[in-house]
C-alpha cells in the first residue's frame, strides 16, 4: 500500500510533534534552573519539585508535606528537619508534594505519583478554605447545602476556572474518572493535555523562563515577588523597603551600581533624599522624579551599606494601582533579585521572612481586629480582588446555622484516608490552626461539630487525625488561616512533637 505525499508529511509532522514534545516539555523544560520565587507560578513549580524529588535516591527517612498553600506555610523543611533530627536522633528528608489550591480531590487523583516517591509519613494540615465550601454559596446563593447538587460542585471543581492543575498536572486522571460528567468539548480538552505536554503547559512554562532571562540580561524591575538578599530590616513581597535598610556590597553592585524605584508619592515634599552611609563614610543622592534610577556609590565606602530616606509613604493614601489596604512605610523598591551575583535557584519552596510577616507583633487584639476587617473585607465595591475573602466569610457565617453534609471534597479525603490505609504508610491528618476572628464565625455550630467528627471518624490504624485549631493567637496570622512566618516558626515545633509521637506509635 503506498501512501500519498501529503499523508507521509503529516505522518512525519505528528511524530516530530510528538519528540520534541517528549524531549523539551518532558525532559528538557524540567533540567533547566528554577529561579521562581517561593509561592508564586505555583503549578510549575509543583511539577519541577515533584520530578526534583522523582530524580533523588532515597537515603533518609522521606516526610511529605502535602496540601494546598496551608501547608507550605505552615511548615518549613529546614525547620521541620532540623527540629526532628533533634528529637528523634535520625536524620530526615522533609519534602513537600503542595501547590496552592490542593483540595482534596486534586490530591486523590495524583495520590499515585505520591506513592512512587516512597513517603515514609505524609503531615497532611487542613482547613476549611481546603474543601472549596464557599463555591456551594456561589453557585447556589441562598440555598441550604442539603438542596446543592453534589455533581454540580464537582464539575465546577474540575473546570479550568476553578482547577486548572486538572489540565496541567493531571489530565488523564481527571478524563477517566470524570468521563461521565464531561462534555464532548470538555473530554478533548483533556485529551490533548494528556497527549501533548506542550498543551498542558502552554500557560506555565514560559514565567519560569523569561526568569532566567531577565536574571542575565534584563534590570529585574517588573516581578511580582521578591527574590534578592535578605534585608536586615526586611522588605515586603513585592521588595518594597521600609525607611531604612542595609545590604552587603557585593562586586557586582560596586562595579554596575544598583537599580532602585521610586514613586511620586515619595516626592511629596518636591525630592527625595536617600543617605548611604558605612563606617567613616556618607554620602547622600537627591531625587527629583519618579521612576527607576541608577545609583553608583563613592568608592571609599566599606562592604555594608545603611541606607536611610527623608521620608516615607503609604499605600492607604496612594491614588491608582499603588493604592492598598495597610499601613506599613514604605519606601522604596529593590530590583527582584537585588544584592546577589548570581540569581538563587530551585528555591520554590524556601519561605523568607517579609515586612508583612511583622506588623502584628505588637498590636493588641482590638487593635488587630480593627486591621484584619480593614485590611481582607473594607470597601468590597473599590476591591473586586477580595471576592474569594469574602465568599469564604459570608461562607462560614451561613454553615454555622446548618447541619454538616460530606459533600463535593469530603469523600475525597475519606478515600485517601483508606489508600494510605491500605498500603500502611501513615498519615497525620491535621486540623490545622485557624484565625480566632473568623474561628468564632462558625466554631460552635453544629456544623463544625459534625465537620470535626467526620475528620475523627477517618482514623484507621495508619491515619491519625489531631485538632489543632486554637493552637495560635490571632497576631500569628495574615488571613483567615495563612500563617505569618514567626507563626509558622512556633507551630513548627508542635508538628514535629505530633509527628514524633505518631512515629513513635507507629514503631
Amino acid at each position: 500500500m503506498f501512501w500519498s505525499k501529503n499523508t507521509k508529511f503529516s505522518i512525519l509532522f505528528v511524530v516530530c510533534l510528538f519528540v520534541l514534545d517528549t524531549v523539551f516539555f518532558g525532559f528538557l523544560l524540567w533540567k533547566i534552573p528554577n529561579e521562581s520565587p517561593w509561592n508564586s507560578n505555583h503549578f510549575y513549580n509543583f511539577i519541577y519539585e515533584w520530578k526534583a524529588i522523582e530524580s533523588r535516591p532515597k537515603n533518609k527517612k522521606r516526610v511529605f508535606i502535602v496540601g494546598s498553600s496551608i501547608a507550605y506555610y505552615s511548615l518549613d523543611k529546614t525547620l521541620v528537619e532540623n527540629e526532628l533530627s533533634k528529637l528523634t536522633k535520625e536524620d530526615w528528608d522533609v519534602e513537600y508534594f503542595s501547590y496552592a489550591g490542593k483540595s482534596p480531590l486534586y490530591l486523590y487523583l495524583f495520590l499515585d505519583e505520591l506513592w512512587k516517591l516512597k513517603p515514609d509519613l505524609v503531615v497532611y494540615p487542613i482547613n476549611f478554605i481546603d474543601f472549596r465550601m464557599h463555591r456551594a454559596n456561589v453557585l447556589f446563593p441562598g440555598q441550604l447545602l442539603s438542596n446543592v447538587p453534589n455533581e454540580v460542585l464537582i464539575k465546577d471543581a474540575i473546570s479550568e476556572g476553578e482547577a486548572p492543575q486538572a489540565k496541567i498536572i493531571f489530565p488523564w486522571q481527571t478524563l477517566s474518572h470524570f468521563w461521565k460528567i464531561l462534555d464532548w468539548e470538555e473530554r478533548s480538552d483533556f485529551f490533548l493535555a494528556g497527549l501533548f505536554r506542550f498543551y498542558a503547559t502552554k500557560n506555565i512554562y514560559s514565567e519560569n523562563i523569561e526568569n532566567i532571562y531577565n536574571h542575565r540580561f534584563g534590570r529585574n524591575t517588573r516581578y511580582h515577588a521578591y527574590a534578592g538578599v535578605q534585608i536586615p530590616e526586611r522588605v515586603n513581597s513585592l521588595g518594597w523597603t521600609g525607611k531604612t535598610f542595609s545590604f552587603p556590597l557585593t562586586k557586582k553592585l560596586r562595579q554596575d551600581g544598583f537599580w532602585l524605584e521610586i514613586v511620586s508619592d515619595l516626592l511629596r515634599e518636591k525630592s527625595l533624599s536617600i543617605e548611604f552611609s558605612s563606617n567613616n563614610w556618607k554620602e547622600t543622592k537627591v531625587f527629583l522624579k519618579p521612576g527607576w534610577n541608577k545609583i553608583y556609590l563613592d568608592e571609599r565606602h566599606g562592604d555594608l551599606i545603611r541606607a536611610e530616606l527623608s521620608q516615607t509613604w503609604l499605600a492607604t493614601e496612594s491614588v491608582g494601582f499603588l493604592k492598598d489596604y495597610h499601613f506599613d512605610p514604605m519606601g522604596v523598591r529593590l530590583t527582584q533579585t537585588f544584592g546577589l551575583d548570581k540569581p538563587i535557584q530551585n528555591a520554590q519552596y524556601n519561605r523568607e521572612e517579609r515586612t508583612e510577616d511583622l506588623r502584628y507583633l505588637n498590636m493588641n487584639d482590638s487593635e488587630y481586629e480593627k486591621y484584619f476587617y480593614f485590611r481582607l473585607l473594607e470597601d468590597f465595591h473599590l476591591r473586586p480582588g477580595i471576592r474569594y475573602l469574602v465568599e469564604l466569610a459570608e461562607s462560614k457565617k451561613k454553615l454555622a446555622s446548618q447541619e454538616f453534609i460530606p459533600i463535593l471534597h469530603f469523600p475525597y479525603l475519606k478515600e485517601i484516608s483508606n489508600e494510605f490505609d491500605k498500603r500502611n504508610i501513615p498519615l497525620l491528618l491535621i486540623n490545622n490552626p485557624e484565625n480566632p476572628i473568623s474561628l468564632k464565625w462558625y466554631k460552635d455550630s453544629k456544623w463544625y461539630e459534625g465537620y470535626l467528627k467526620y475528620l475523627k471518624d477517618l482514623e484507621n490504624p495508619s491515619v491519625k487525625f489531631i485538632d489543632l485549631k486554637e493552637n495560635l493567637h490571632m497576631q500569628d496570622f495574615s488571613d483567615y488561616h495563612h500563617f505569618t512566618y514567626p507563626g509558622m516558626v512556633k507551630m513548627n515545633q508542635v508538628y514535629c512533637e505530633e509527628i514524633k509521637k505518631f512515629s513513635a506509635l507507629r514503631n
